[in-house]
């Protein structure tokens, strides 16, 4: 059995939403200024170039303007700025260990950074399992289902646990107040967030080797 796929959380998506502002303004040939006098807001063209800075998320409007300008897509866009608009508000939480780190729940939960603080509050609030002892509540026969390196591994953001992994941590922390099919959901979405993000990075890669060739 291979292993899962690193998990982009610990991307920085305003980095990476900067970037793909800059790829649009390239494309479109345009200079800040030209999109300063062509947006349907009264933004400055110096709004405009500290939104693809990558160093903070911008408004929604900012970001709105700057994408209306450049004849981007406006459905892309507010995708990514949501992303990374989760991300800093997560980043800013208190740290995993706190007392006051709540469990955010499934039905809410729509990316890995997202999967992994609700682990992580799992955790928590089932009194602070230790690694070994959560893999001794996930043995069946001698067999564990919640491997401690595996488990480790996750709740510091390296990888993205698998389905069922999640599955069984959630039992192991008795965190029975939604029915397993709820988490099943909520790691597909993460999932299908993670694909979707890996792919859009690769075509960007890939866009760049090509104006570099």
């Amino acid at each position: 059995m291979g292993r899962t796929p690193s998990a982009p959380a610990e991307t920085d998506l305003a980095v990476e939403l900067a970037q793909w502002l800059r790829s649009l303004r390239q494309h479109a040939g345009l200079t800040y200024q030209q999109m300063a006098h062509t947006t349907p807001a009264d933004f400055s063209s110096a709004t405009l170039w500290r939104a693809a800075r990558g160093t903070t998320v911008p408004r929604w409007p900012v970001v709105e303007a700057f994408v209306t300008a450049c004849g981007g897509d406006l459905g892309q866009a507010h995708r990514m700025w949501t992303a990374a608009s989760e991300q800093r508000r997560l980043s800013r939480s208190p740290a995993p260990g706190s007392r006051s780190e709540p469990l955010l729940r499934p039905e809410f939960i729509h990316t890995p950074a997202q999967l992994l603080q609700a682990m992580r509050a799992m955790q928590l609030e089932a009194g602070g399992l230790s690694l070994r002892d959560l893999e001794a509540r996930a043995t069946s026969h001698g067999v564990t289902l919640l491997p401690h390196s595996t488990v480790g591994a996750v709740l510091r953001g390296e990888r993205m646990p698998s389905k069922m992994l999640l599955v069984h941590f959630v039992e192991a922390c008795g965190a029975s107040r939604a029915p397993t099919g709820v988490w099943e959901d909520a790691w597909e979405r993460a999932d299908a967030y993670r694909q979707w993000a890996t792919g859009n990075h690769r075509q960007h890669d890939d866009h760049q080797l090509v104006r570099a060739a």
